[in-house]
């Protein structure tokens, strides 16, 4: 009898939906998370792995490393748990299909589709990376692709943290033989070298619609790895695209990219890339004096967005965002400051670019006296849909209880609407550190989509003392 069906409540939380596929260590099914009501992956170890230790291990090393991955295109870890002795792992569900399956039904890509899967999957890469863990089995399988195109890195489950001892075997080689650095085929230990050859193996796949060093027998690929030379790519695809993958392709690992953030700059992505809704294309009169909180959610949110701004200390942020075009609306503990707000007639600007933007006519927030972020409902705030984006900064994070923060991120989850985001001002300080901070807002069913050091978007360092992070619901 299968120990796993539709309808058994995993963990004593986690309702199985439908199984979607087999990994190579356990099973993955859809499952609802009948705590916050939303829907999962859950991947189940099978049982007879549960007497190898080494499977064991992997698949628990599995969880540890990916929940300390943040980033929008690695697929989250929510939980990890056991189930009558057999462990499970709780993943953000990806409505997608695998790049595999892509590839085998469409063959060779166009190259800018290329560029946006490659990119997208060498920022996954990089963040992973910069927080010392190596994937080691970069390949198609392991990537799901949305409808609209975003991409997610998946199954970290022989990945190894940098320095770390291994749990291979003498002469074992983790990883799949069509992707194989030839390092790795030697009997080397894979580095970020290793992965970043995977990935041009994989972008090479993509632009042909074939494996470039496939032969007949694992072995032989491997040998193919190590002594056969790159196969050309076809005159059509840009010189420069060939040139990156044929350096990612080198022999030597000391010839490659020294980052997989190489790679995706030269893919056309960014690696502090911000994901927005729309193209954003300045009119000649944009707003040169906007605050930076302003110019962050303008670019994350539709025309016209639906804006929710928490406390008056980003008052001016408020203000700008009407000014924008963005329908926004404001909450405070203070009745007489929102009474105040609310009388106040909106103060002509002093640079006259500020009136109006691409025809727009400024809009007046609306503000609303709610006590804390813990008791905001949609009913409370007299909206009948959710925000497109909700700003808190200005310190206030801080004002409230860890139970009070916790109730926040909870409440503040459901008032957005699907695709929208939380942008949260975090200041560390020896109380709250920024690993209680996740752990509130992860308890909530937020994920980090990325995060800075500052409104200036610096890229986000373990001891920044300002850190903003955008959030998103999964």
């Amino acid at each position: 009898m299968k120990r796993f069906v539709e309808g058994l409540l995993v963990g004593g939380r986690y309702e199985l939906l439908g199984f979607i596929a087999a990994g190579g260590m356990g099973d993955v099914w859809r499952a609802r998370d009948t705590v916050l009501s939303r829907t999962v992956a859950l991947k189940i170890m099978r049982p007879d792995t549960v007497a190898e230790p080494v499977f064991a291990e992997r698949f628990r090393e599995e969880a540890q490393f990916t929940a300390g991955l943040s980033h929008h295109n690695i697929a989250t870890t929510f939980d990890y748990g056991l189930h009558e002795n057999i462990a499970f792992l709780v993943m953000e569900y990806v409505d997608g299909e695998s790049l595999s399956s892509m590839v085998r039904r469409e063959g060779a890509l166009a190259p800018d589709e290329v560029r946006s899967i490659i990119g997208q999957m060498a920022l996954a890469l990089g963040a992973a990376h910069d927080a010392g863990v190596i994937h080691r089995d970069v390949k198609p399988a392991n990537v799901l692709v949305t409808p609209e195109g975003t991409v997610k890195l998946t199954d970290f489950g022989i990945a190894r943290a940098v320095g770390s001892v291994g749990l291979t075997r003498t002469g074992e080689t983790l990883g799949t033989p069509f992707y194989l650095s030839p390092e790795q085929a030697l009997g080397k230990s894979a580095t970020k070298a290793s992965d970043v050859y995977a990935l041009g193996v994989v972008a090479h796949e993509l632009l042909t619609g074939r494996r470039p060093f496939d032969r007949d027998t694992p072995v032989a690929t491997a040998i193919a790895h190590v002594t056969d030379p790159m196969p050309a790519l076809p005159s059509d695809i840009p010189a420069e695209l060939v040139d990156i993958i044929t350096r990612c392709l080198d022999k030597d690992p000391r010839n490659r990219p020294a980052h997989v953030h190489e790679v995706a700059t030269a893919m056309g992505l960014s690696w502090v890339e911000i994901p927005t809704t729309r193209v954003v294309a300045p009119p000649p009169q944009r707003p040169r004096t906007l605050v930076p909180e302003a110019r962050l959610l303008d670019i994350l949110v539709p025309r016209k967005g639906r804006i929710l701004v928490i406390g008056a200390r980003a008052l001016l942020a408020a203000v700008d965002l009407g000014t924008l075009g963005h329908r926004v609306w404001g909450m405070d503990a203070s009745e007489s400051v929102v009474r105040e707000l609310n009388d106040a007639p909106v103060e002509e600007s002093t640079d006259s670019s500020l009136a109006t933007t691409g025809g727009t006519p400024r809009e007046k927030p609306q503000w609303v006296a709610i006590p804390n972020p813990a008791h905001a409902t949609r009913e409370a705030l007299g909206v009948a849909s959710g925000f497109d984006a909700i700003l808190w900064s200005g310190g206030g994070l801080l004002e409230l209880s860890r139970l009070e923060r916790g109730d926040a991120f909870r409440a503040l989850a459901p008032l957005c609407a699907p695709g929208g985001r939380i942008v949260v001002e975090f200041d560390s300080t020896p109380e709250y550190t920024y690993p209680e901070f996740r752990d509130d807002f992860l308890a909530a069913g937020l994920v980090p989509d990325l995060g800075f050091s500052g409104w200036d978007l610096r890229p986000m360092v373990a001891d920044s003392e300002t850190t903003i992070v955008i959030l998103s619901r999964r």
